[in-house]
């Protein structure tokens, strides 16, 4: 048995693995912590309630003899301490040491429903941490099953979590699905729900709904949000809610707006912290500006995202702002000025890659300009293939739309019939209008 309540701390801290600054947290220095574990000053009663909660002990167990800290008697006393120690591992991101702690908690038959809830929604918070989503859907909908409370958060909070995991996994239906049943709840009890979850959960329905091309509907979600900010005077990714509601916006049409909702996010964003969103809404601006006929002001954006692009080192922004431009000089037929930068971008691209298969359509244009029909239908060819492989519908369809110009101008008329005839029935089948290339993909 340690000596001292310093010495108990230090020991119980080290078995978990902790630093003194992970202990500290935002209650207690770090140097004060380091003058409690060597015994130059005595902790007061709140510090060691603080300290025991954090731990997962019990003040008695700090000021005394220590105790197992495992679950392996499985007492309903070490099942929360367990948790409480389970929360501190997750909080300072040691999450492997949580992940064993909690699966061994949760086959204990006799766990109450409440720590049941806690335990599964605390290990489906740490496999979305990891990027395992798969597992982390399967205990955040298990975490259900055990959530007596009525507490409208905590149940808000499982289904934004469910939101989020379907949406990284590419699920956009499911987590629509699990968006739109916290969106019941929140409308039917009559607590408050916490308006920053609230946000945070609107978000990610606004993109899942962009995502299946339902752009006046994530419009919609994206300006309430908005709204519950500026009334309760909460800023929570402003710049993230500016740049897809940009998006949406250039997607449907509707340029002016789509101008404002970008210039606005740009302002929002700051290029040393969210380097890849902030010149991501660069992008998005030069194109909105070249869709509003807005030439100049397009080639000025560009140009100036390009230069950021180069120094912050990022190659696939860089390729993408290659692309735009290609695209910006082939809209005022500056032929050489677009094929230079297809080729910047064919020289930088990771190969097969979306922007790969966009880098060859656009060079292809390029050279249909140019009246070289024969090099441009190798390099369609070439960007056929990767949309091919990806399966990606949209663009094979819009290829082989470009291919079929390309046959009729080498006289081959029944393959550019044909050619014609498939991406029409492509797009019929998806029951999808023709996409622009000049729209960005959404990240």
């Amino acid at each position: 048995m340690e000596s001292s309540v310093g010495l108990r701390i230090k020991r119980l801290r080290k078995d978990l693995g902790l630093t003194q600054g992970d202990l500290a947290g935002d209650q207690l220095s770090r140097a004060m912590l380091s003058l409690i574990e060597r015994d130059l000053t005595t902790p007061s009663l709140r510090t060691i309630e603080y300290l025991s909660h954090k731990l997962g002990v019990s003040v008695g167990d700090l000021l005394g003899e220590i105790k197992d800290t495992s679950i392996t008697s499985a007492t309903s006393e070490d099942i929360k301490k367990s948790l409480n120690i389970c929360t501190t591992l997750f909080k300072v991101k040691k999450y492997k040491e949580a992940e064993t702690r909690l699966k061994e908690l949760i086959k204990i038959e006799h766990v109450s429903f409440p720590e049941k809830w806690l335990a599964h929604k605390l290990l489906g918070q740490i496999y979305e941490k990891l990027d395992e989503d798969e597992k982390a859907l399967v205990h955040f909908t298990e975490s259900l099953y055990y959530l007596s409370s009525t507490d409208a958060n905590e149940i808000v909070e499982v289904y934004y979590y469910k939101t989020l995991s379907n949406r990284k996994l590419g699920h956009y239906k499911d987590g629509i699905a699990a968006a739109l049943n916290a969106a019941v709840l929140i409308e039917s009890y009559h607590t408050k729900v916490d308006n920053l979850l609230q946000i945070k959960l609107l978000y990610n329905l606004a993109l899942c709904y962009c995502r299946v091309e339902e752009f006046q509907k994530g419009l919609d979600v994206i300006n309430r949000a908005i709204g519950i900010m500026e009334a309760n005077e909460v800023t929570y990714s402003n710049g993230h809610f500016y740049m897809l509601k940009g998006l949406a916006e250039l997607y449907m049409n509707k340029f002016a707006e789509g101008i404002v909702s970008t210039r606005g996010a740009i302002e929002y964003l700051d290029v040393n912290t969210h380097p890849e969103r902030y010149l991501g809404s660069k992008i998005n601006l030069g194109i909105i500006l070249r869709k509003h006929n807005d030439i100049q002001d397009s080639l000025k954006e560009l140009h100036e995202c390009l230069d950021e692009a180069l120094k912050a080192d990022i190659p696939y922004i860089t390729v993408n702002n290659y692309y735009e431009l290609a695209l910006s000089y082939l809209h005022i037929e500056d032929i050489k000025q677009a094929e230079y930068y297809a080729k910047c971008g064919l020289a930088l691209v990771e190969p097969r890659s979306h922007l790969h298969g966009q880098c060859h359509y656009v060079l292809a244009k390029v050279l249909m300009k140019r009246g070289n029909y024969k090099q441009a239908f190798n390099e369609i060819k070439k960007s056929e293939s990767i949309f091919q492989v990806q399966k990606n519908e949209s663009w094979s369809a819009l290829v082989l739309s470009e291919k079929a110009i390309c046959y009729k101008h080498l006289n081959d008329h029944n393959n550019a019939f044909q050619s014609l005839l498939l991406a029409n029935q492509m797009m019929l089948k998806k029951d999808m209008r023709l996409i622009s290339t000049e729209i960005p993909v959404m990240s």
